[in-house]
Protein backbone atom coordinates (compact mmCIF):
# COMPACT_ATOMS: atom_id res chain seq x y z
CA UNK A 1 0.00 0.00 0.00
CA UNK A 2 1.44 3.40 -1.18
CA UNK A 3 0.22 5.97 0.97
CA UNK A 4 0.84 10.04 0.24
CA UNK A 5 -0.93 13.10 2.23
CA UNK A 6 -1.48 15.98 0.06
CA UNK A 7 -2.71 19.27 1.93
CA UNK A 8 -6.54 20.08 1.41
CA UNK A 9 -5.17 22.93 0.14
CA UNK A 10 -3.09 21.23 -2.60
CA UNK A 11 -6.22 18.82 -3.04
CA UNK A 12 -9.03 21.10 -3.34
CA UNK A 13 -12.21 21.88 -0.53
CA UNK A 14 -14.21 20.41 -3.16
CA UNK A 15 -12.95 17.01 -3.77
CA UNK A 16 -11.60 17.54 -0.20
CA UNK A 17 -15.37 17.80 1.01
CA UNK A 18 -16.55 15.02 -0.91
CA UNK A 19 -14.07 12.89 0.71
CA UNK A 20 -15.28 14.02 4.32
CA UNK A 21 -18.75 13.58 3.23
CA UNK A 22 -18.30 9.87 2.06
CA UNK A 23 -16.56 9.41 5.75
CA UNK A 24 -19.41 10.72 7.56
CA UNK A 25 -22.05 9.48 5.80
CA UNK A 26 -23.06 7.14 9.00
CA UNK A 27 -21.33 8.98 11.41
CA UNK A 28 -23.61 9.54 14.92
CA UNK A 29 -24.63 13.04 14.04
CA UNK A 30 -24.99 14.38 10.46
CA UNK A 31 -22.22 16.42 9.42
CA UNK A 32 -22.49 18.90 6.32
CA UNK A 33 -19.41 18.17 5.04
CA UNK A 34 -19.16 21.08 2.16
CA UNK A 35 -16.77 23.74 1.10
CA UNK A 36 -18.69 26.48 2.86
CA UNK A 37 -18.36 24.67 5.81
CA UNK A 38 -15.00 24.44 5.74
CA UNK A 39 -14.25 27.62 5.10
CA UNK A 40 -16.25 28.46 8.03
CA UNK A 41 -13.92 26.13 9.92
CA UNK A 42 -10.84 28.03 8.81
CA UNK A 43 -12.48 31.23 10.05
CA UNK A 44 -14.03 30.30 13.30
CA UNK A 45 -11.97 27.25 14.85
CA UNK A 46 -8.42 28.24 13.29
CA UNK A 47 -7.94 24.73 11.06
CA UNK A 48 -5.12 25.32 8.43
CA UNK A 49 -6.03 23.96 5.22
CA UNK A 50 -2.40 23.78 4.30
CA UNK A 51 -1.35 21.47 6.98
CA UNK A 52 -4.94 19.55 7.08
CA UNK A 53 -4.25 16.06 4.92
CA UNK A 54 -6.41 13.91 2.38
CA UNK A 55 -5.04 10.40 2.72
CA UNK A 56 -4.63 9.07 -0.88
CA UNK A 57 -3.83 5.18 -1.33
CA UNK A 58 -3.11 4.06 -4.43
CA UNK A 59 -4.48 7.05 -5.88
CA UNK A 60 -7.61 6.56 -4.22
CA UNK A 61 -8.51 9.29 -1.28
CA UNK A 62 -9.56 7.03 1.07
CA UNK A 63 -9.76 9.58 4.55
CA UNK A 64 -9.13 13.01 5.16
CA UNK A 65 -8.27 14.81 8.43
CA UNK A 66 -8.79 18.49 10.27
CA UNK A 67 -5.67 20.21 11.63
CA UNK A 68 -6.69 23.79 13.46
CA UNK A 69 -3.69 25.40 14.93
CA UNK A 70 -3.29 27.96 17.58
CA UNK A 71 0.37 28.91 19.31
CA UNK A 72 1.69 25.66 20.77
CA UNK A 73 -1.40 23.46 20.02
CA UNK A 74 -2.80 22.02 17.54
CA UNK A 75 -6.53 20.57 17.66
CA UNK A 76 -7.53 17.56 15.08
CA UNK A 77 -10.93 18.81 14.45
CA UNK A 78 -11.95 15.95 12.34
CA UNK A 79 -11.28 12.86 11.35
CA UNK A 80 -12.98 10.29 8.53
CA UNK A 81 -12.51 7.46 6.55
CA UNK A 82 -14.57 6.31 3.83
CA UNK A 83 -16.29 3.35 4.43
CA UNK A 84 -14.68 0.68 2.10
CA UNK A 85 -11.40 1.29 3.50
CA UNK A 86 -11.67 1.25 7.66
CA UNK A 87 -10.08 -1.10 9.79
CA UNK A 88 -7.42 -1.20 6.80
CA UNK A 89 -4.90 0.88 8.11
CA UNK A 90 -6.08 4.31 6.88
CA UNK A 91 -6.75 5.71 10.44
CA UNK A 92 -3.45 5.11 11.47
CA UNK A 93 -1.14 5.62 8.84
CA UNK A 94 -3.24 8.87 8.77
CA UNK A 95 -2.74 9.45 12.74
CA UNK A 96 1.10 9.34 12.40
CA UNK A 97 1.60 11.64 9.64
CA UNK A 98 -0.35 14.17 11.57
CA UNK A 99 1.40 13.38 14.68
CA UNK A 100 5.08 13.48 12.78
CA UNK A 101 4.10 16.87 11.47
CA UNK A 102 3.21 18.53 14.55
CA UNK A 103 5.92 17.29 15.89
CA UNK A 104 8.31 19.11 13.48
CA UNK A 105 6.57 21.97 13.43
CA UNK A 106 7.65 22.46 16.77
CA UNK A 107 3.99 22.12 18.64
CA UNK A 108 3.86 20.74 22.04
CA UNK A 109 0.48 19.07 22.16
CA UNK A 110 -2.48 18.13 19.92
CA UNK A 111 -5.80 17.55 21.14
CA UNK A 112 -9.45 16.58 20.04
CA UNK A 113 -12.70 15.29 20.79
CA UNK A 114 -14.41 11.63 20.53
CA UNK A 115 -17.65 10.77 20.38
CA UNK A 116 -17.66 8.47 23.76
CA UNK A 117 -19.63 5.80 21.92
CA UNK A 118 -17.50 5.38 18.98
CA UNK A 119 -15.39 2.70 20.01
CA UNK A 120 -13.05 2.19 17.26
CA UNK A 121 -12.20 5.83 16.97
CA UNK A 122 -11.53 5.89 20.68
CA UNK A 123 -9.33 2.85 20.89
CA UNK A 124 -7.63 3.92 17.83
CA UNK A 125 -6.64 7.75 19.75
CA UNK A 126 -5.91 6.23 22.90
CA UNK A 127 -3.24 3.73 20.84
CA UNK A 128 -1.88 6.96 19.31
CA UNK A 129 -0.95 8.03 23.02
CA UNK A 130 -3.90 10.31 23.45
CA UNK A 131 -5.49 10.30 27.28
CA UNK A 132 -8.50 11.34 28.24
CA UNK A 133 -9.01 14.77 30.37
CA UNK A 134 -12.94 15.07 31.10
CA UNK A 135 -16.08 13.97 29.95
CA UNK A 136 -18.05 16.58 27.51
CA UNK A 137 -21.84 16.08 27.70
CA UNK A 138 -25.03 17.64 26.22
CA UNK A 139 -28.31 18.86 26.84
CA UNK A 140 -31.50 19.50 24.66
CA UNK A 141 -35.04 20.14 25.35
CA UNK A 142 -38.63 22.42 25.08
CA UNK A 143 -38.73 23.54 28.64
CA UNK A 144 -41.54 24.99 29.44
CA UNK A 145 -41.13 29.08 29.68
CA UNK A 146 -39.69 29.35 33.33
CA UNK A 147 -41.62 31.91 35.80
CA UNK A 148 -38.89 34.38 35.92
CA UNK A 149 -38.56 37.77 37.62
CA UNK A 150 -39.35 40.19 34.53
CA UNK A 151 -36.92 42.22 36.46
CA UNK A 152 -34.26 39.82 35.67
CA UNK A 153 -35.13 39.25 32.04
CA UNK A 154 -35.31 43.45 31.76
CA UNK A 155 -31.71 43.46 33.27
CA UNK A 156 -30.32 41.16 30.24
CA UNK A 157 -27.62 42.89 28.66
CA UNK A 158 -26.81 42.22 25.05
CA UNK A 159 -22.69 42.22 24.84
CA UNK A 160 -20.22 42.13 22.18
CA UNK A 161 -19.36 38.70 21.70
CA UNK A 162 -14.96 39.69 22.75
CA UNK A 163 -16.42 40.58 25.64
CA UNK A 164 -17.77 37.30 27.07
CA UNK A 165 -14.33 35.20 25.17
CA UNK A 166 -12.75 37.56 28.05
CA UNK A 167 -14.51 36.75 30.63
CA UNK A 168 -14.27 33.16 29.63
CA UNK A 169 -10.23 33.38 29.27
CA UNK A 170 -10.39 34.88 32.91
CA UNK A 171 -12.64 32.46 34.68
CA UNK A 172 -13.69 29.74 32.73
CA UNK A 173 -12.79 26.08 33.68
CA UNK A 174 -8.93 24.89 32.72
CA UNK A 175 -8.55 23.16 29.65
CA UNK A 176 -11.98 24.28 28.37
CA UNK A 177 -12.20 22.06 25.02
CA UNK A 178 -11.31 23.81 21.64
CA UNK A 179 -15.21 24.91 20.71
CA UNK A 180 -15.55 26.85 23.40
CA UNK A 181 -12.57 28.54 24.48
CA UNK A 182 -11.99 31.91 24.56
CA UNK A 183 -10.08 32.05 21.15
CA UNK A 184 -13.14 30.84 19.59
CA UNK A 185 -15.45 32.33 21.03
CA UNK A 186 -14.04 35.75 20.18
CA UNK A 187 -14.35 34.74 16.78
CA UNK A 188 -18.41 34.86 17.15
CA UNK A 189 -20.44 37.33 15.07
CA UNK A 190 -24.27 38.02 14.08
CA UNK A 191 -26.98 36.38 14.05
CA UNK A 192 -24.82 35.17 17.24
CA UNK A 193 -25.69 37.22 20.09
CA UNK A 194 -24.54 37.29 23.46
CA UNK A 195 -25.80 38.54 27.12
CA UNK A 196 -25.08 39.28 30.47
CA UNK A 197 -26.87 39.04 33.95
CA UNK A 198 -24.24 40.02 36.34
CA UNK A 199 -21.57 37.93 37.11
CA UNK A 200 -22.82 35.50 34.11
CA UNK A 201 -22.67 35.51 30.48
CA UNK A 202 -23.78 33.15 27.46
CA UNK A 203 -23.36 33.23 23.83
CA UNK A 204 -26.46 31.76 22.15
CA UNK A 205 -26.58 31.20 18.08
CA UNK A 206 -29.51 32.76 16.27
CA UNK A 207 -32.52 33.15 18.38
CA UNK A 208 -34.66 33.79 15.57
CA UNK A 209 -34.24 29.92 14.20
CA UNK A 210 -36.32 27.32 15.87
CA UNK A 211 -33.43 25.26 17.58
CA UNK A 212 -31.49 27.80 19.42
CA UNK A 213 -27.72 26.35 20.23
CA UNK A 214 -26.20 27.38 23.28
CA UNK A 215 -22.33 27.91 22.86
CA UNK A 216 -20.70 29.20 26.01
CA UNK A 217 -21.77 30.34 29.36
CA UNK A 218 -18.97 31.54 31.97
CA UNK A 219 -19.78 32.67 35.40
CA UNK A 220 -17.36 34.88 37.35
CA UNK A 221 -14.69 32.85 39.58
CA UNK A 222 -16.08 34.80 43.01
CA UNK A 223 -19.80 34.38 42.23
CA UNK A 224 -19.68 30.61 41.49
CA UNK A 225 -22.35 27.87 43.15
CA UNK A 226 -25.06 30.95 43.98
CA UNK A 227 -27.27 30.26 40.89
CA UNK A 228 -26.11 32.69 38.74
CA UNK A 229 -26.08 30.59 35.49
CA UNK A 230 -29.31 29.38 35.97
CA UNK A 231 -30.79 32.51 36.64
CA UNK A 232 -29.20 33.97 33.17
CA UNK A 233 -30.31 30.53 31.44
CA UNK A 234 -33.86 31.09 32.45
CA UNK A 235 -33.61 34.84 31.64
CA UNK A 236 -32.66 34.44 28.14
CA UNK A 237 -35.14 31.48 27.67
CA UNK A 238 -38.31 33.82 28.74
CA UNK A 239 -36.83 36.82 26.42
CA UNK A 240 -37.22 33.72 23.85
CA UNK A 241 -40.24 31.66 24.18
CA UNK A 242 -41.22 28.39 22.78
CA UNK A 243 -38.00 27.66 21.31
CA UNK A 244 -35.89 24.13 21.30
CA UNK A 245 -32.71 24.36 23.09
CA UNK A 246 -29.67 22.72 22.98
CA UNK A 247 -26.45 22.38 24.16
CA UNK A 248 -24.16 19.92 22.32
CA UNK A 249 -21.83 17.65 23.81
CA UNK A 250 -18.62 20.38 23.89
CA UNK A 251 -19.08 20.70 27.48
CA UNK A 252 -17.84 19.52 30.29
CA UNK A 253 -19.64 17.00 32.50
CA UNK A 254 -19.67 19.45 35.58
CA UNK A 255 -21.61 21.87 33.85
CA UNK A 256 -24.49 19.74 33.45
CA UNK A 257 -26.44 20.58 36.52
CA UNK A 258 -27.14 23.90 35.37
CA UNK A 259 -28.64 22.74 31.75
CA UNK A 260 -30.40 20.00 33.76
CA UNK A 261 -31.77 22.77 36.56
CA UNK A 262 -32.95 25.22 33.43
CA UNK A 263 -35.06 21.77 32.32
CA UNK A 264 -32.88 20.58 29.72
CA UNK A 265 -32.37 16.59 29.22
CA UNK A 266 -28.52 15.00 28.66
CA UNK A 267 -28.22 13.63 25.53
CA UNK A 268 -27.49 10.26 24.42
CA UNK A 269 -24.09 11.12 23.14
CA UNK A 270 -21.27 12.25 25.21
CA UNK A 271 -17.35 12.69 23.98
CA UNK A 272 -14.10 12.61 25.70
CA UNK A 273 -11.77 15.57 25.22
CA UNK A 274 -8.38 14.10 24.68
CA UNK A 275 -4.60 15.01 24.63
CA UNK A 276 -1.27 13.63 23.98
CA UNK A 277 1.86 16.00 24.46
CA UNK A 278 4.62 16.19 21.70
CA UNK A 279 7.76 17.21 23.36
Amino acid sequence: MAFTFPSLFDFGLEPAAQVLARGFSDYFVPIPATPAMLLGMVRGDSVDLTVSRVAVRDGQPVGAALIARRGWTSRLAGMAIVPEARRTGVGRALMDQLLAEARARGERAMVLEVIEQNAPAVQLYEACSFKKIRRLTGHAGRPETPQTDAAATAALEEIDPRALASLVAEHGLPDLPWQISAETIAQATSPALAFRLGPSALLLSSPAAETVALRAIVTERAHRGRGHSLALLRAVMTKFPGKEWRASAIFPEEMGETFTAAGLTRTPLSQWQMTRPLA
